[in-house]
């Protein structure tokens, strides 16, 4: 089962605008987001780290460690959001290991991601 198979009738989703942001770079990190339509853009000081579509996650660090946001991430379009709390977090990592599995697989990309954005500079 993947990530937005879980979330996709969801009925706890939100809209955000394109343009608009999901969270700042150091605002308050209390949830993380299911991606089920659209696409978010993902930065850290103004460059771009990531896009993520439909099924994917962001804000995720969020939920593993209780810090401010290390990134920024905007509605490249309009999305489709379904919000994740640290409650509902930790029960799907109990409930479902495969969820557990493909938030480690995402994270795994990121930081590659931004191994080569350092090593470009």
């Amino acid at each position: 089962m993947t990530t937005i198979d879980l979330f996709k009738n969801d009925p706890e989703f939100i809209i955000i605008s394109a343009g608009q942001p999901i969270f700042e770079q150091g605002g308050v990190a209390d949830r993380m987001y299911v991606v089920i339509a659209g696409e978010v853009e993902i930065s850290i000081n103004g460059k771009i780290l990531d896009v993520t579509g439909a099924g994917g996650i962001v804000g995720e660090m969020a939920l593993i460690e209780s810090r401010s946001r290390s990134a920024t991430a905007i509605a490249k379009t309009e999305c489709k959001l379904v919000p994740v709390d640290a409650k509902r977090f930790t029960f799907l990592v109990q409930q479902t290991p495969n969820f557990a599995l493909n938030v480690m697989k995402i994270m795994v990309e990121r930081i590659r991601k931004l191994d080569a954005l350092v090593l470009s500079l």
